[in-house]
């Protein structure tokens, strides 16, 4: 059984997150931190006791792979002061945090980051997993089931009764991320170059992805999709240019989001089959950007997965990523008062 618990996984507890948490547990005034950062966007939240949400913080991507990560662990920190300061609080009084980032798998990339969050946010007790660590405890409330992540990239994780952990796909957009944001723009590109070239029929993306980019013709793509600057969540930001000409009925539109949602289908399949979910009844969220596009994309992602696992119940997650993050917080903190 293939496990994706972090084996490098790890928390710095002292005795005076502890001690603040024996003394104010009559008080609930226990204040916890979870961090969700992905390959665009970053957010941060402080909760109490009671999963009440306090403050909020927002920043650019916190995926080490896509902006480096003295960029990352910068805007990690900006979130969560925004989100500190929207709350009234100070780093000090977190009795524990999740950091829930994407791009850290492997253990080189994962403590690399871990040493930086110790050494930009000095908290007393910080545990760093990855995103869809704390994407699957939020959208499954720690019940067996299935999460796939489809924004910039693209990842399917699953968790089993016995509690073995199962995933597909997370590799990256230069030879995987299918169905992501990346992959259904990088098609839509094809078959704008393919149009223009006279080697497939004429579609709507031609003249959205030009207006959407501010040129003037298919010629000019080379100059705007080959800049330095562009980086896949750029590209990926095409995906709701395909959305919008299958909205308006362009047959090829259609067809890269029917397309992409049989791939996505095809990630949560091999991890309903890794973990032996086939003939149980459990629950299968969808999570990130690509989902948007509804039954453009869901509709044959439906079909895949239920053709395998038909008692599967197709939704969308039951709490974000950041209280996924802020209940493993909660759960780790209480373990060591134990």
């Amino acid at each position: 059984m293939s496990t994706v618990a972090n084996p490098h996984a790890h928390t710095r507890t002292t005795t005076g997150s502890l001690k603040r948490l024996r003394e104010n547990r009559n008080a609930q005034e226990i204040y916890f931190l979870g961090i969700d950062g992905g390959g665009t966007k970053t957010q941060a939240i402080i909760t109490d006791a009671h999963l009440n949400i306090l403050g909020e913080g927002h920043s650019g991507a916190a995926n080490p792979h896509r902006v480096g990560f003295k960029e990352a662990v910068a805007n990690i920190k900006a979130a969560t002061c925004e989100a500190l300061q929207q709350a009234g609080l100070q780093f000090e009084d977190i009795a524990a945090a999740v950091a829930g980032i994407a791009g850290i798998s492997h253990p080189i990339h994962y403590h690399t980051m871990e040493e930086a969050l110790d050494r930009t946010l000095g908290l007393d007790k910080l545990e760093l997993v990855t995103d869809a660590r704390a994407a699957l405890t939020g959208a499954l409330d720690g019940k067996p089931g299935v999460i796939v992540i489809a924004g910039t990239g693209s990842i399917a994780l699953g968790l089993n009764d016995a509690g073995n952990e199962a995933r597909s796909g997370g590799w990256g957009p230069t030879f995987s991320d299918e169905g992501s944001g990346y992959d259904i723009a990088r098609q839509a590109l094809k078959a704008v170059a393919a149009s223009f070239d006279g080697r497939s029929p004429e579609t709507l993306l031609t003249r959205l992805i030009c207006r959407e980019l501010k040129i003037d013709k298919p010629s000019d793509l080379p100059s705007v999709i080959y800049q330095d600057d562009a980086g896949p969540a750029h590209i990926a930001s095409l995906a709701k240019v395909v959305a919008d000409a299958a909205a308006q009925g362009d047959d090829v539109a259609q067809e890269i989001l029917e397309r992409a949602g049989q791939e996505l289908g095809q990630l949560v399949v091999a991890v309903i089959e890794r973990l032996a979910l086939q003939h149980q009844q459990f629950r299968v969220a969808c999570i990130g950007s690509v989902f948007k596009a509804g039954d453009f994309v869901l509709a044959s992602f439906r079909r895949t997965v239920l053709a395998v696992a038909p008692h599967a119940e197709i939704g969308e997650p039951l709490f974000p990523p950041t209280i996924g993050a802020v209940k493993l917080a909660e759960a780790s903190i209480q373990a060591d008062a134990e």
